[in-house]
């Protein structure tokens, strides 16, 4: 009786614990979730930015709705300002210091407007200023470290498109410097320069591209093309440069053109074998401290700072070749890579990624992933920050 007592309190131990539910992955590795937001109405929309201490977001609904929300990452505090009145939904913030931001919103005709929002308590008027529409609008750092607003309007010429820049104070709105007209025709030349532009940089104030060589009497020749950069502000080529070798600038130029303005970003190479670091339009190689086959790589994005310091998110491949090799898949996390040196870059931290798309960004020595949805391109369902452990 004795014996068969024991054997059945084995068997009922057994199948308790066979019926307890096997632990599932952490959802955060190596780093500190500081807040996780999913709004009770509407969604957070594509303006993400903020410092170290701030979250800056933009809430939106499938109507009018468009709110910018200032989160105090430590006393959690939020400041909520309306910005329907000047824009019809948020897309970026490209400039946020201390009590101000300023925000790129677009209107319902698809171009771009800009607002310097106050966020001090109690601000009578929280949108000091708006400016635009145009085109482009963005924020960019000019000489001296001041801030400056960008206005690139663009309209139709005979057989090509005119393009226009104004610049602007961004503390108080006013204009700075307008820049006289570069009128480019269907295929990007500007005959009178002999200039074809490529692409753009420093807010679309700068066009980049082929210049042609200059006659030179004494040789009774052209001189070669040289890569140019034409400054609309100043109204003259800035930079000049020879064309080392064409097949490959001509890579470089289609990456630069696909690239959105951006001279500092992450690339994979074509073979997927390989990750680029690209500053200031030129490319450099970089090695991560795993195996890049282990992840999709569709899912790179990266933040680029001075000198070595670098961010880099991936998400987990389930099937890679190791899961597949093992019979048994990965858990899909969005890996986050930082190092501020050179040498390999390190994994840092692991946050649990499936079931739908995260987008990646930095908050100074912070990072926040936002949960994409996956039947909307726009925005996303919940946005979380965390802070890298030591």
């Amino acid at each position: 009786m004795v014996r068969f007592a024991l054997v059945a309190a084995i068997l009922l131990v057994s199948s308790v614990t066979a019926a307890q539910p096997k632990p599932g992955p952490q959802p955060v590795l190596g780093a500190t979730e500081l807040a996780n937001i999913a709004p009770s109405s509407g969604f957070v929309d594509d303006a993400i930015g903020g410092d170290d201490a701030h979250l800056a977001y933009a809430i939106a609904d499938a109507a009018n709705k468009c709110e910018l929300h200032v989160l105090a990452l430590d006393s959690k505090q939020d400041v909520v300002v309306d910005l329907a009145p000047a824009m019809l939904h948020a897309i970026a913030i490209p400039y946020f210091h201390g009590n101000s931001a300023f925000v790129v919103g677009q209107t319902d005709d698809g171009n771009q407007v800009g607002a310097l929002v106050d966020l001090g308590a109690g601000a009578k008027k929280p949108i000091v200023y708006k400016l635009g529409p145009a085109m482009h609008v963005d924020a960019i750092a000019g000489d001296g470290g001041r801030w400056q607003v960008v206005l690139h309007r663009t309209s139709p010429i005979a057989g090509g498109t005119r393009h226009q820049v104004e610049v602007y104070d961004l503390a108080n709105g006013h204009r700075i410097a307008t820049g006289k007209a570069l009128d480019l025709d269907a295929t990007g030349n500007e005959k009178t320069l002999e200039f074809r532009v490529n692409h753009w940089s420093a807010g679309m104030t700068r066009a980049i591209g082929t210049k042609g060589g200059e006659w030179d009497r004494k040789e009774n020749q052209r001189s070669p093309d040289t890569e140019a950069t034409y400054d609309l502000i100043a109204n003259r080529f800035v930079d000049r440069r020879p064309i080392e070798n064409l097949m490959d600038q001509r890579k470089r130029f289609q990456l630069l053109a696909d690239a959105g303005g951006r001279g500092d970003f992450v690339h994979m190479t074509w073979d997927n074998t390989a990750i680029q670091v690209w500053r200031d339009g030129r490319p450099s190689a970089i090695e991560l401290d795993q195996a890049i086959a282990n992840y999709d790589p569709k899912s790179l994005q990266g933040v680029v700072g001075r000198d070595h310091a670098l961010w880099i998110a991936l998400t987990v491949d389930p099937v890679n070749p190791d899961a597949v090799a093992r019979k048994k898949a990965d858990v899909q996390y969005l890996d986050v890579f930082h190092t501020t040196s050179a040498g390999k870059v390190p994994r840092r931290a692991r946050v649990l990624a499936a079931g739908a798309p995260r987008r990646f960004g930095v908050l100074g020595e912070r990072f926040w992933v936002l949960e994409r949805s996956p039947t909307f391109d726009r925005g996303g369902r919940t946005i979380a920050v965390f802070q890298l452990q030591q």
